[in-house]
């Protein structure tokens, strides 16, 4: 059962406390501004439900049935969270997530933050190749923006000078992706979750980003060094027991470097965004294949050397049209430079990496759809605000699988809104979309804020 808004207040402060006393954040100016600061609140309770266009059963996958934001202020010091019950119609109990928990400092120069954050890097809306710096949620993987995004323990330093902006990020420990393993409802979701087997260690990450403004227009370089945010796999141990052979799969992560740049910049009532990131990736392993004797248990171990070279891009225009409609179109391109090593076709057989069966780790994850995809979307609001229409589609320019998709959300009264959206999937046979075309739904959601 979801808790009630009396009970759901202390649980979140519980909740926040002990992760402040894990992240060894600095407690003690934390309660003194709580005893002198300012507190102030909102929040969403929104529940929905995901039926199949093809017999209206239900998809039973978690959603975030309710969230709050917490913020304490107290001169240029702010101490904020973002918090949120994870829930699902089959029963199963609900998950308290604390998605950020963060202290800032504002002082004259920039900015100074800590603790768990969720970065967001990148000009075009979404579908970002350079914002790397947190995991993706794959359970939100077609929600917008930060709400697919997975908070991370960082520290945070930005500087302003005139038309220039500095930023640094430092992320002490690696954090991979939720996949949705074991998922029946969920259109791609592998059977079980593998054991990580060869670890990082040194799992440290950053990255720094350079802006500036040059008239109407907006430039940035960035640089990110850390690691696949999607696990990789290396090798196999093959052990025999009981004269039966039991396979190890050596997975981890490579590490990786993104090299990134973008560009926002206005023509009249046009606005043009532009990102482009060139990824380099090695495992830092060096290939073996042999016996060895592991505890007194012979084992036949195949390791296998990675690296490989990748380019993302998306480019995004946007547009007013008349009677309050809004068009964006946005164009996604993937390409793979080079790569070099080996992988594991069969348990013991490493075959030659290629481009066909190089998996990338990091990047916008609509990469794994298409090579080249467009993303078309119209929106207008209507009747002083209370009611948005949405048209979008997802066509893949190099294989024949569209996602088409829309939506409507009426708020009769303040503080209420009712959303009803339907998404399907089509796609010829070898498609991933031919796959998944049963995960094609209609979405309904009722919100209430407060």
């Amino acid at each position: 059962m979801i808790k009630s808004k009396q009970h759901f207040l202390p649980l979140l402060l519980q909740q926040l406390l002990k992760t402040l006393l894990q992240l060894h954040l600095l407690l003690p100016l934390i309660l003194l501004n709580s005893i002198f600061g300012q507190i102030s609140y909102s929040g969403t309770f929104k529940p929905s439900a995901m039926y199949r266009i093809s017999d209206l059963s239900i998809i039973s996958l978690p959603f975030r049935i309710a969230e709050m934001e917490i913020s304490l202020t107290k001169g240029n010091f702010d101490f904020k969270t973002l918090s949120a019950i994870e829930y699902r119609w089959t029963g199963e109990n609900a998950e308290f997530d604390l998605r950020e928990a963060y202290l800032a400092w504002y002082p004259s120069w920039g900015e100074v933050k800590i603790g768990k954050q969720i970065h967001a890097w990148g000009a075009v809306d979404g579908n970002n190749p350079t914002d790397n710096l947190n995991p993706y949620d794959y359970y939100y993987l077609f929600m917008p923006g930060t709400d697919r995004k997975i908070g991370t323990l960082s520290g945070l330093v930005i500087y302003y000078w005139n038309d220039w902006q500095l930023e640094a990020v430092v992320i002490p420990d690696h954090v991979p992706n939720r996949l949705p393993f074991g998922e029946d409802d969920f259109p791609i979701s592998p059977p079980f979750e593998p054991i990580v087997s060869l670890k990082i260690e040194n799992p440290i990450e950053f990255g720094i980003q350079l802006q500036k403004v040059i008239g109407n227009t907006d430039l940035g370089i960035s640089y990110f060094n850390g690691f696949d945010r999607n696990m990789i796999s290396f090798g196999m141990i093959v052990e025999e027991k009981n004269n039966t052979a039991i396979y190890l799969p050596q997975i981890g992560f490579r590490e990786t470097q993104v090299i990134g740049a973008n560009l926002v910049s206005f023509i009249g009532d046009l606005t043009i965004r532009v990102e482009g990131a060139y990824f380099s990736t090695n495992n830092n392993l060096k290939s073996f294949v042999g016996k060895i004797n592991n505890g007194g248990v012979l084992q036949y171990k195949v390791i296998n050397h990675q690296e490989g070279n990748y380019f993302q891009f998306a480019f995004q225009v946007e547009y007013p049209l008349p009677f309050d409609i809004s068009f964006s179109a946005q164009i996604l391109g993937n390409k793979i430079i080079n790569v070099r090593g080996k992988t594991i076709e069969t348990p013991n057989l490493p075959i030659k990496l290629t481009n066909d069966n190089f998996q990338q780790g990091m990047g916008t994850p609509f990469a794994m759809f298409t090579d080249l995809g467009m993303l078309l979307s119209v929106m207008g609001n209507y009747l002083d605000n209370t009611l948005e229409v949405r048209l979008n589609t997802f066509l893949d320019l190099e294989d024949s699988q569209t996602m088409l998709g829309g939506g409507v959300s009426y708020s009769p009264v303040e503080n209420w809104e009712i959303d009803c959206s339907v998404s399907k999937l089509i796609g010829e046979e070898g498609t991933i979309f031919k796959e998944i075309e049963d995960f094609s739904h209609i979405q309904l959601k009722l919100a209430y804020s407060f």
